[in-house]
C-alpha cells in the first residue's frame, strides 16, 4: 500500500484520500441509517398489522359464531329432527316444509348464504331448494367427504357446482346436530357462505395506499385474495408462493419482482387461518428514503468542498516539502552551499529545514576534509598493496635452503652417489620456479610439479621412514592458482609434523569440487597444534583477511600458513584463502580455497 501512494504527488493523493474517507463515511452513515431506519419500518409495520390482524380474528371468529348460534333453534325443528333420525319416511309435504324453515332462517338473517344442506351420519342431503329435476349430486362438493366431527369445520373457498349456484365461490360451515332425545350427533348442517362479508371486512380494512390482507387456510389453501382467480388454489400455485412468509407473528422484508415487500402473518387459534398482511416496502420506508436523499446530498457537499479546499489547504503542507526537495536535489547535484528556510518556532517542517542545514554543514565540512585525502589516501594504498604482494611473493623460508645444502654436504662426503646429482637437480629446479615472480598465476599441473620435486628431496632426508602420496584428478590438473600456493604449505608440514618426528609421518594431497570452487587439502598425521596456538592462527588469518594484522603475520612462527593466506585473499578475494584444522596427537589439515577456473577459458574470454 505503501508504494502504491509514494508514485503519486502529495496534494493528489491528500484529495483522494479526503474524498475516500469522507464517501467510506457517508456510506457507513447511510448503511446504519438504512439498517435502523428498516428496522424501525418493520416495528411499525408489525405494530400497525397486529392491531388489525386482531380486530379482523375477532371479527371473523364472532361471525361464525353467530352464524353458528342462529342455527340452533332451527335444527330443533321436530322436523328437522325426525328427518336425521330416518326412523319414518317423510312426505313430500314435509320435505317442503323442512325447505321452506330452511329458505326462511336464511331470508331473516343472512342473504350471503348461497345454500343450506342437512346431511345425516348416513349421507342423507336435504338442501333447502330442491333440485330433483336439474338431478342435483351433493357428493362433489367437499364438506361431503368431511369426516363428522363434534366441533364446526370450516372448508376453506372452493367453487360450487350444484344448480343455480354453480360457479360461486362460498366458504362451507359444518355445524354439528344432536338429536333431542338421545343427545348424540345425528348429522351436519352446511352454510355456503359467499365471501361478501368477509371481502366488506378486509376492504375496510385496507392497509396504505396499495396494501392488502389475505387469509390462507391450515391447508395452505387461499381462502381470500383481492385477486378472486387466486381464491381456492394452493398457495404454490398463486404468485405468493414465490414469497417467503415469515413464522407466525414475525414481520420480514421480502422482494417480489422489481419491488420490495413488508410481510407479516397471524394466525386464529379458533379458525385456524392465517391473515397475511402485505405492503410495499416504499409505502413504509418514506423517512428511509428521507434519510438516504439526505445522506447524497451531504456527501456531494463534502465532496465539492473536498475538491475545492484540500487543494489550497494541502499547501501549507505541500510546499515547505517541495522547498526541502529544491534545495536536497541541489544538494545531491554538489553545491554544498544551499540552505533550506529556517524560522524559529514549533513547526515540524521548520525543525525540519533546520536538521537540513546541520547536516548540509556537516556533510560540507566532511566532504571538504575527504577531498584532501582521498586522491592522497588511494595511492597510498595501491603502493602499500604492490609493495605487500611484492614482499609476501620474496618471503621465501630459508628452511629449505639450509636443510637441502646439510643433506647433499652429508651425502657428497659421506658415499660417492647418485643422490647428490638428484638432489642438487631437484633444488635447482625448486629454486628456479620460485624465483620467477613475475608470474601470477600457474596451472595446478606446474604447482604439482615442482611440489613432487620437493617431495623427492624429502623422501631422500628421510630414505625408510616418511610418506607422501598425491590424489588430485587429471581434470584439475589446468585449473589456475597464485604460484607457490601448496608448495609452502606442504613444506610447513615437513616442519612442524615430518621433520619432530625423525622423518616417520606422512603428508597427503588432495583436491575437489566445491560448487564454483577448487578445494585443495593438505593433511598430515603430525602431533596436530594445540587449541590455543590454533585459535591464535586463525584469529591471524582473519586478521589478514580484514587487512588489520599485517605485521601479526609477519611476525608469527607460521609463515608459510600466512603467508598464502594473504597472497590467496588479495587476489580472490573474500571468501577465499586458508582454513586450518587440527587434531591433538592426530594431525592437521590445511585446506586451501580458490575459484574453479581453468587457463583454456581464461585464455578464450581475453
Amino acid at each position: 500500500m505503501k508504494q502504491f501512494w509514494i508514485r503519486f504527488r502529495i496534494k493528489e493523493s491528500m484529495v483522494v484520500l479526503f474524498m475516500a474517507i469522507s464517501l467510506l463515511s457517508m456510506v457507513l452513515m447511510g448503511l446504519i441509517s438504512h439498517i435502523n431506519y428498516s428496522n424501525a419500518v418493520k416495528n411499525d409495520f408489525h405494530t400497525v398489522t397486529d392491531e388489525a390482524t386482531k380486530r379482523l380474528h375477532h371479527h371473523l371468529e364472532f361471525y361464525f359464531e353467530q352464524l353458528s348460534k342462529s342455527t340452533k333453534a332451527l335444527l330443533k325443528e321436530e322436523l328437522i329432527q325426525t328427518w336425521y333420525e330416518g326412523s319414518q319416511a317423510l312426505t313430500v309435504y314435509e320435505v317442503v316444509d323442512i325447505e321452506a324453515l330452511m329458505r326462511r332462517h336464511v331470508a331473516l338473517n343472512y342473504n350471503e348464504v348461497a345454500g343450506v344442506f342437512l346431511m345425516s351420519m348416513d349421507k342423507r342431503v336435504l338442501s333447502m331448494r330442491t333440485y330433483q329435476a336439474l338431478a342435483a349430486d351433493f357428493s362433489t362438493e367437499p364438506w361431503y367427504a368431511v369426516p363428522f366431527s363434534e366441533q364446526r369445520v370450516l372448508v376453506p373457498t372452493h367453487t360450487i357446482t350444484y344448480p343455480q349456484q354453480s360457479g360461486m365461490q362460498v366458504i362451507s360451515m359444518l355445524n354439528p346436530v344432536y338429536s333431542n332425545s338421545t343427545l348424540e350427533q345425528v348429522g351436519y348442517m352446511v352454510m355456503d357462505l359467499s365471501l361478501k362479508e368477509i371481502e366488506a371486512t378486509l376492504e375496510r380494512s385496507r392497509l396504505g395506499a396499495s396494501g392488502q390482507f389475505m387469509i390462507l387456510s391450515s391447508e395452505d389453501t387461499v381462502v381470500y385474495h383481492p385477486e378472486k382467480e387466486w381464491r381456492g388454489l394452493p398457495v404454490s400455485e398463486t404468485p405468493i408462493g414465490k414469497i417467503s412468509l415469515p413464522a407466525d407473528g414475525g414481520v420480514s422484508i421480502q422482494t417480489s419482482g422489481q419491488s420490495k415487500l413488508l410481510v407479516s402473518t397471524s394466525s386464529s387459534k379458533v379458525l385456524g387461518w392465517r391473515i397475511v398482511a402485505i405492503v410495499p416496502f416504499d409505502e413504509m420506508a418514506s423517512g428511509l428514503y428521507s434519510a438516504r436523499n439526505a445522506t447524497v446530498v451531504a456527501f456531494l457537499i463534502i465532496a465539492v468542498m473536498v475538491v475545492l479546499l484540500v487543494p489550497k489547504v494541502s499547501n501549507l503542507f505541500v510546499e515547505p516539502v517541495l522547498h526541502l526537495k529544491h534545495n536536497m536535489t541541489r544538494v545531491f547535484q554538489g553545491d554544498y552551499t544551499t540552505r533550506a528556510e529556517f524560522y524559529p518556532g514549533e513547526n515540524e517542517f521548520q525543525k525540519l529545514n533546520h536538521s537540513f542545514n546541520k547536516m548540509v554543514d556537516q556533510l560540507n565540512d566532511q566532504m571538504n576534509m575527504i577531498s584532501d585525502l582521498k586522491v592522497r589516501e588511494m595511492h597510498m594504498q595501491l603502493r602499500q598493496k604492490e609493495a605487500y604482494i611484492q614482499a609476501l611473493q620474496n618471503q621465501i623460508n630459508p628452511h629449505l635452503l639450509y636443510n637441502s645444502l646439510d643433506v647433499i654436504k652429508s651425502i657428497g662426503y659421506l658415499n660417492d652417489d647418485e643422490l647428490v646429482v638428484s638432489m642438487a637437480g631437484n633444488l635447482a629446479d625448486v629454486y628456479r620456479y620460485t624465483a620467477k615472480i613475475s608470474d601470477n598465476e600457474v596451472t595446478l599441473r606446474d604447482e604439482m610439479s615442482i611440489l613432487e620435486k620437493y617431495l623427492e628431496i624429502t623422501h631422500i632426508r628421510f630414505p625408510k621412514k616418511f610418506i607422501s602420496r598425491i590424489t588430485v584428478h587429471p581434470k584439475f590438473h589446468d585449473c589456475l592458482l597464485v604460484k607457490l600456493t601448496v608448495q609452502p604449505l606442504v613444506e610447513n608440514a615437513v616442519k612442524y609434523a615430518v621433520e619432530p618426528r625423525g622423518g616417520e609421518a606422512a603428508i597427503l594431497i588432495s583436491a575437489y569440487d566445491d560448487k564454483d570452487d577448487l578445494v585443495i587439502e593438505i593433511a598430515d598425521n603430525g602431533d596436530g597444534i594445540s587449541g590455543e596456538k590454533l585459535a591464535e592462527l586463525t584469529e591471524s588469518l582473519h586478521g589478514i583477511s580484514s587487512y588489520a594484522n599485517e605485521q601479526t603475520y609477519r611476525q608469527s612462527e607460521s609463515l608459510g600458513v600466512a603467508n598464502v593466506h594473504a597472497r590467496l585473499f588479495l587476489k580472490y578475494g573474500e571468501g577465499y584463502g586458508l582454513t586450518v584444522n587440527s587434531f591433538a596427537g592426530r594431525g592437521t589439515v590445511v585446506s586451501i580455497r580458490i575459484p574453479l577456473r581453468y587457463k583454456h577459458t581464461v585464455q578464450t574470454s581475453i
